[in-house]
């Protein structure tokens, strides 16, 4: 069984790493704007501006970032019984023609990739494609995805 409790620890680590990183971005090219060297010489001369833009962008993904990671810090980690539908807080074990793949629904952080023992686990949003095609279906039932390269059966094997 996969500890739930587990996952989103892994996953807030993985957010609060990434936000030192934006952070440190946001701080530098803070600095850089700011700093009397960046001064424009001529009226062409945008390498402040730019590195300006490069802040307040790296400052709202920061923002995005800190408001996913207090989501993440106040979710409830439901267990689902046998026969209920998929829904924030699953684990849910997908079978395809390429093997077992195993998801984490929760409402942010997506796309992050936790390794546990010797599977690989992907965290996904109701959001996201395979989110919004999993999200109200049960075990036992069969969706199709289309890729752009092939569709995809698959089988909803168990959700936990």
């Amino acid at each position: 069984m996969i500890d739930k409790s587990h996952l989103i620890q892994r996953v807030i680590e993985s957010l609060k790493e990434e936000l030192a990183v934006i952070r440190d971005g946001a701080r530098d090219a803070y600095e850089e704007a700011t700093h009397e060297e960046s001064q424009p010489e001529n009226r062409f001369d945008t390498h402040s501006l730019e590195a300006s833009y490069r802040a307040a962008g790296q400052a709202k993904v920061a923002v995005e970032l800190e408001s996913a990671l207090m989501r993440c810090q106040s979710m409830e980690l439901k267990t689902f019984g046998e026969g209920e539908p998929i829904a924030i807080g699953a684990i849910v074990e997908v079978q395809s023609k390429d093997g077992l793949e195993v998801y984490f629904l929760i409402p942010t952080a997506g796309g992050v990739e936790i390794k546990d023992k010797e599977q690989t686990i992907s965290v996904i949003t109701p959001q996201s494609p395979i989110g919004k095609l999993l999200v109200g279906r049960r075990a036992g039932e069969t969706v199709s995805q289309t890729t752009s390269t092939r569709p995809r059966q698959l089988e909803i094997v168990r959700v936990c």
